[in-house]
Formats: structure tokens, sequence, C-alpha cells
């Protein structure tokens, strides 16, 4: 599903952000990514969108060699990854519904399936009531549920999710875990990047630590270990 082969990006004038990474992640797995400031751990994840080219080595993602995508392929591409960031990023002129229904038209989904899909998606993050509020009448946690319904509404194979308890408090954080659990136990694929501890022990799925730009540990259902 994801493998990363030797794999190294350096900025300009600088030490390398990621180095020398390898790595397999199979389809279906949770995966928490977590480290310090600095460890690479967004720079993965921009690597992984194709928003960043690798100064060397193999990413294959979804069958895709990323190296060798022409840039006409990439918005394909990423239709099959669900992104969820920390600071939400919803449309604040936009209602519930809309904020998750834009996703499907900027892929030429037709109205037919969009009136299907957003209403279902809503219900699977628990949100069918508040289709018509406004980001600005809704909960951080509210929010970020509409942000995940957005990322999954098309259907991705791949969740990534890049802090996505960061400006929750630890109720909503656990709860925003959970539904994020309970995607991964319908098929996709989801890789968290976070630094909350205590959510990591808590769920108990494989922990890859990242320390300057390396992959320090790899541990199968484990605990957050200091990078």
């Amino acid at each position: 599903m994801i493998d990363l082969d030797r794999v190294s990006k350096t900025y300009e004038k600088g030490l390398p952000a990621v180095d020398e990474i390898s790595l397999h992640v199979d389809k279906g797995e949770f995966v928490f990514v977590v480290g310090d400031s600095g460890s690479g751990k967004t720079t993965l994840i921009k690597l992984l969108l194709k928003e960043l080219e690798p100064t060397h080595g193999i990413i294959t993602v979804n069958g895709h060699v990323l190296n060798t995508m022409k840039h006409r392929a990439i918005p394909a591409y990423r239709r099959d990854i669900g992104v969820v960031f920390q600071d939400f990023r919803l449309l604040g002129e936009m209602n519930v519904y809309e904020n998750v229904a834009f996703a499907q038209h900027v892929v030429g989904v037709s109205n037919r399936v969009i009136r299907h899909r957003v209403p279902e998606t809503l219900r699977e993050v628990g949100l069918a009531e508040k289709y018509k509020n406004l980001p600005r009448q809704l909960s951080g946690g509210e929010q970020q549920r509409v942000a995940i319904a957005r990322a999954i509404v098309n259907r991705p194979k791949i969740l990534l999710a890049d802090e996505p308890t960061g400006n929750l408090d630890p109720h909503n954080s656990y709860e925003i875990m959970k539904l994020l659990e309970e995607i991964n136990e319908q098929g996709t694929t989801v890789l968290v990047v976070t630094h909350n501890k205590e959510l990591v022990n808590q769920f108990k799925k494989r922990v890859i630590t990242m320390r300057r730009g390396s992959i320090a540990h790899d541990v199968e259902e484990g605990g957050y270990i200091e990078a």
C-alpha cells in the first residue's frame, strides 16, 4: 500500500528533513507516526501527497511510483487519499453539508450521488442533524468531524491525519481517534501524525517514532517511545 525505499528529502542548504527512510505500510493498517517537532513527520506527509519530491529514494503508493508520476496524474492519484489537518480548514461561508459536498464537486461527482453520499457520510461521523450549521456554530470536535467527513466522502483508500487532535480537549481527542479507528476498521489505511502520547498509548496500534529525519523505532501494537 505504502512503500518508501531509502527515501531522503533535503531542503536547500540544510540537513535532511527525511534521511534514508525505508518503510512499508500494509493495506488496512492503522499507524501512528510520532516524534519531536522537526523530526520529519510533516515532510513525510507531504512526500506521500506528492507535494514534495524526494531528493533520492523511491516512493510507491497504491501501486503508483510517485517519482515518475506525471503532473497531470497527480489530481487522480490524490482522490484515493483523504487528508485531515489540525486546523480543520473548513470553508466558513459554507454549511456542514456544503463543506462535505464540495469535496465531491471538485472531482466531478454527480449531484445524484452527492445527495446520497453526503448524508450517509455525515451519519458515519455522527453529524446527521448538523448538516445546516455553519462551522462557527460547531464545537472544535464537531468541526474536526466535518473535516473527517470531507476527507472520507470520496471513499479514499488511505487517510492521512496530521495532528488531528492538536486543537481539541482530551474528551474530543479520544472521540476523534475512536472515529479514525472505526474508519480503519472499514478497510481504510490510516496514518496519524500526533504528539499525543496518551492517545498513542491508549489505542495500541503500530507506532513509528521519528528522530532527526530517521525512523528511530517501529513497534507493532506498541506505545509511545520517546524519540
